[in-house]
């Protein structure tokens, strides 16, 4: 049953609710900007895929359908999720979820937050962008 205590801290802290989030977003932030530079597909097209095609009747259908992006967000909340809980199932005090780590040289242990943030922040951004560019916000 301590472990599973342990485990609870990721569901009963702010910050390590906040923490958790932000690093699946930078995560998702990278996967995203990297398949919108290399595949020329907006953020909507690597979640959501709609298919028109014509019937031998003439009749025009359109379908929607989860593309790979729409399999690939649980893999990379729960891979996160996973990842953060790793340190406190070990029993390491210092996890960085229930209070700020310590710096580390240049390092500075509230820039995870901050950055968390700004992916959080940056992925709506980018949603929003590209449904005002019709899905062209990058290029």
């Amino acid at each position: 049953m301590s472990m599973f205590t342990d485990a609870m801290v990721a569901f009963k802290e702010p910050r390590a609710i906040e923490i958790i989030n932000g690093r699946a977003a930078m995560i998702g932030w990278m996967v995203a900007l990297s398949n919108e530079i290399t595949n020329d597909q907006s953020l909507f097209r690597q979640v959501i895929n709609t298919r028109t095609f014509t019937l031998a009747d003439g009749v025009v259908k359109s379908s929607t359908f989860p593309a790979t992006g729409a399999f690939l967000v649980p893999v990379v909340v729960l891979a996160t999720l996973a990842a953060s809980l790793a340190p406190v199932l070990r029993g390491n005090e210092e996890s960085g979820l229930e209070k700020a780590p310590k710096d580390f040289f240049m390092f500075k242990a509230e820039s995870e937050m901050t950055n968390g943030r700004g992916a959080m922040i940056g992925l709506v951004a980018l949603l929003f962008a590209e449904k005002f560019t019709n899905g062209a916000a990058l290029f």
